[in-house]
């Protein structure tokens, strides 16, 4: 071609002067390609290999299914696995419909610009990969749209309001549906499915990996199964990808470090919006088993069900609370010596403590359980007590977490920061412990109440239902949350790890802080009576000494005997 027949001076961008000698083998390659939409796939389209570079594209057989769903209907819902190539296929869909068409408008939506830039960008790269004599020329090329000789053009937009309003569109694509904000996707389908629904061959292809059942996505592909709207669907799980096994599964789910992920993002698997962080049958086994405390302290705020001992591994979880009769401040306290048998061995829970009050509370208690490493959100007013007890008790055993904002060149900020993100991650580690694994004894009866009520929100987050409360279950997620990654291994020695890569056997490190019962902890300090000074005395295994009579005369008040 001349200079003048070429665009930009990219000699794979022909322009609408173009001139070809077109041989018998062309005029019926064309012909094929318009009429075959696998032919075209497998024979022209170009995708970047990382491992071979730049070659044609080998169909599966379900990614041949779905171009020719595409191809055929007018609704169509691709719930995919990741790693599956749906985006690939939508843009071949795209540019087979742009080139083999006369004045087609096709419209690609993502729920980001860069997103949506980056598919126009590996559609220009498949258009300027065809034959120049295969392809229309170019009237247009940019970065977010291009128009063809033929009058169709192809353009990129985002999921505003706006988008698409007052124009018409022949092809509508619309990546990761199911991961566009609800709000968004609303309004932006409020705009543009009139434009789709004013003709009669207009198409909308929507393809997206599942999220939960809040959105639009889901509502039309459930719809869809019960044949109860005009979309057509196709899902695609993992295993369906040739070459994708168990082990390959076993593999993805170590490197995941969840199997709730696996379960989304490859067997396609919607989270279910309002359900229970726990399984109905596991709920029910938990109010069974629940058991009455074995000691009661502070008027019945200190529940204990089982007395520290040596030897044992403790961990602390801490949720605050303003002390103004709403939510409480609650201690939990877990015996994690056996990673198959976790046990929940106290609970502190009170609604009227003040912050200030709390503290030296949560410091007795901490004692009681030999100073035990301790997982405290920083939130609100969390952050007096976590300071103060760093400063005030000089208390060691802490953790600290939330990205960057906890230890930093100029700051040291204890405790756990729980943004979105730190809780999300708390509650998919708390879950895999207690409903995967299932291997935490409940014995407080109303942390498995508060637990039937934490639920998950249209958003993603996870909190109690309306006029509920969870500080029972955020105090047990930051309990569990000492055995997350990038956390358990700064604290512990991993001995063995599970299938998911999750420590099975731990011990405290040889250096650093003791996280085990000292001898002086089975002590704690408690009024007998109006103001008395004498501590209760618990745990021990004889009382028949000269000393305990002793102390009995003197005021002494046995509590516990084993």
């Amino acid at each position: 071609m001349s200079k003048k027949e070429i665009y930009l001076n990219n000699p794979n961008l022909p322009t609408v002067n173009a001139a070809f000698e077109y041989t018998p083998h062309m005029v019926s390659e064309i012909t094929k390609c318009s009429e075959n939409l696998i032919h075209f796939a497998e024979t022209y389209f170009y995708i970047i290999s990382l491992d071979e570079g730049k070659q044609t594209i080998a169909l599966h057989l379900y990614q041949k299914r779905a171009l020719r769903m595409m191809r055929d209907n007018r609704f169509s819902l691709l719930l995919f696995s990741r790693q599956t190539g749906k985006s690939t296929i939508s843009t071949i869909f795209c540019l087979w419909q742009a080139c083999f068409n006369e004045n087609q408008n096709i419209i690609i939506v993502a729920n980001k610009e860069n997103t949506a830039k980056t598919i126009f960008k590996r559609l220009r790269l498949a258009y300027e990969s065809l034959p120049n004599w295969l392809k229309p020329g170019v009237r247009e090329y940019g970065k977010e749209s291009m128009e063809l000789a033929n009058g169709s053009t192809i353009g990129i937009t985002t999921t505003t309001g706006t988008a698409g309003r007052g124009s018409s569109a022949n092809l509508i694509f619309i990546d990761e549906a199911d991961w566009i904000e609800s709000g968004l996707l609303a309004e932006f389908w409020s705009s543009v499915y009139p434009i789709i629904s004013s003709s009669k061959k207009s198409k909308i292809i929507m393809a997206s990996t599942p999220r939960d059942t809040s959105g639009l996505f889901y509502r039309l592909y459930s719809d869809s199964l019960t044949g109860e709207n005009n979309w057509v669907h196709m899902k695609i799980t993992w295993d369906q990808v040739p070459g994708r096994d168990e082990k390959w599964k076993k593999d993805t789910i170590k490197s995941l470090s969840s199997p709730e992920v696996f379960r989304r993002e490859f067997s396609c698997e919607f989270d279910q919006i309002g359900e229970a962080a726990l399984d109905g049958e596991l709920l029910d086994k938990m109010s069974r088993e629940c058991l009455d405390p074995e000691i009661v302290l502070d008027n019945g705020a200190y529940n204990i069900w089982i007395t520290p001992k040596e030897n044992r591994i403790y961990a602390a979880g801490v949720d605050i609370a303003e002390g103004v009769g709403k939510d409480s401040s609650v201690i939990q306290i877990l015996d994690i010596t056996d990673l198959k048998n976790i046990i929940q061995c106290a609970v502190f829970r009170s609604n009227t403590i003040t912050p200030t009050e709390f503290t030296a509370k949560l410091y007795n208690i901490l004692q009681n359980w030999g100073n035990p490493i301790a997982l405290i959100e920083r939130n609100n007013c969390g952050a007096q007590v976590v300071d103060n007890l760093k400063r005030e008790y000089n208390y060691e055993n802490i953790v600290n977490f939330g990205a960057s904002l906890v230890n930093t060149v100029t700051s040291k900020r204890n405790g756990i920061i729980s943004h979105q993100n730190v809780k999300y991650k708390g509650v998919q580690n708390y879950r895999y412990w207690v409903n995967t694994l299932k291997c935490v004894q409940i014995n407080d009866r109303q942390t498995v109440s508060e637990l039937s009520d934490f639920t998950r929100n249209p958003n993603g987050t996870w909190c109690a239902r309306s006029n509920k409360h969870d500080d029972h279950v955020m105090s047990l997620i930051w309990a569990l949350f000492v055995l997350a990654d990038d956390i358990v291994d700064k604290h512990f020695e991993i001995l063995v790890k599970d299938d998911n890569n999750k420590p099975m056997e731990i011990k405290k490190l040889e250096y650093g802080y003791d996280y085990q019962v000292k001898a002086t902890s089975i002590y704690t300090n408690e009024r007998v009576g109006v103001g008395a000074e004498l501590p209760i005395l618990f745990g021990r295994e004889s009382f028949e000494d000269d000393n305990m009579i002793d102390l009995g005369a003197s005021g002494w008040e046995i509590l516990y005997k084993e």
